[in-house]
């Protein structure tokens, strides 16, 4: 029974390509297209959106009666910076003769390894995307509400929205700890409809309209020397606040061990996908290139670009 390598790694990367494409746009829509997962073929360490500033004082009053000048404003562009993230494997190590001693194919292994790798990749974007939105949010205070007062509830993510003021209809979706959930339907929140599951996120809906979206990314938990004195982070977002996009630079070798006892063949892969967020740009020269999880959870390497709050990614919400 043939082992063939070309045949193996393309039947882990055709398994991870199709699951990941189907669950993408899956959670796309299942999410209200708060944190958007896409594709993108991205050169260079960044990638660089251009934008045009809002004018401040943009309507005025005249004198219909009068001569003077008037000063003017200036039409600004500004830049928003998404980062390239590079991520992989590490070896994944297996025995052939596992599968020829029952008479299986080895190449069997490949769509189990496609299969676990299409969720932890797509767990491993959603992971830096939240990772650096609860970043760049935490260093805008004007935005973050302060409920450790109390343990979550209704009033306290509405105080949070309230942040945005009269845009505050635009926050489409809360992105929040499974704990903070729980706590919610203790204070009689109760959920109406589940919209999607994959591996370790879920999204719902509550019944004031705007969804749930449930993952225990480590980045939603703020780590205390006490069990009691954790607290949560909870992300309310407006449609398009983060954007991940897979570069499409799968790469995988698949290598034969010897000299121990039973020959072992040895896999690994790479890849790298950018990451951006709305009203944020990522500092290039605090921030360097190819950050890792540290850097993309550091606000000082989030710059805030949108003159306006009400045009940023959204609101943090701090609770038991």
């Amino acid at each position: 029974m043939p082992f063939d390598l070309v045949v193996f790694n393309k039947q882990v990367s055709t398994t991870i390509t199709e699951l990941v494409d189907q669950e993408v746009n899956k959670f796309n829509e299942a999410s209200g297209g708060v944190l958007v997962l896409a594709s993108g073929a991205n050169k260079g360490d960044f990638s660089i959106e251009s934008m045009f500033k809002q004018i401040g004082g943009l309507v005025r009053r005249r004198d219909a009666y009068g001569s003077g000048t008037v000063p003017p404003k200036r039409l600004e562009q500004l830049a928003n910076t998404a980062v390239k993230v590079a991520a992989g494997t590490p070896p994944i190590e297996f025995e052939p003769q596992q599968y020829l001693w029952i008479q299986e194919n080895p190449t069997l292994a490949a769509l189990k390894i496609g299969e676990q790798l299409a969720k932890a990749k797509l767990q491993d974007m959603l992971n830096a995307v939240i990772r650096t939105l609860v970043a760049a949010l935490k260093g805008n205070p004007a935005i973050v509400h302060d409920g450790t007062d109390a343990g979550p509830n209704w009033r306290v993510l509405n105080q949070g929205a309230g942040k945005f003021g009269d845009r505050s209809g635009a926050l489409a979706a809360w992105v929040l700890h499974s704990t903070v959930l729980t706590n919610l339907y203790d204070n009689a929140l109760s959920n109406a409809e589940r919209l999607f599951t994959f591996g370790t996120v879920n999204v719902m809906r509550d019944p004031f309209g705007r969804i749930f979206v449930v993952t225990d990314a480590d980045p939603l938990i703020n780590p205390a020397a006490g069990e009691d004195e954790i607290t949560y982070n909870t992300l309310g977002l407006v449609p398009g606040a983060g954007l991940v996009q897979d570069n499409g630079d799968f790469n995988a070798v698949m290598v034969d061990q010897v000299g121990n006892e039973n020959i072992s063949r040895i896999y690994q892969a790479e890849w790298t996908y950018n990451v951006g967020l709305a009203g944020y740009s990522w500092d290039q020269a605090n921030g360097g290139k190819s950050p890792n999880d540290t850097a993309l959870g550091t606000s000082a390497n989030w710059d805030k670009t949108a003159s306006s709050n009400k045009d940023t990614a959204g609101v943090l919400v701090v609770t038991k």
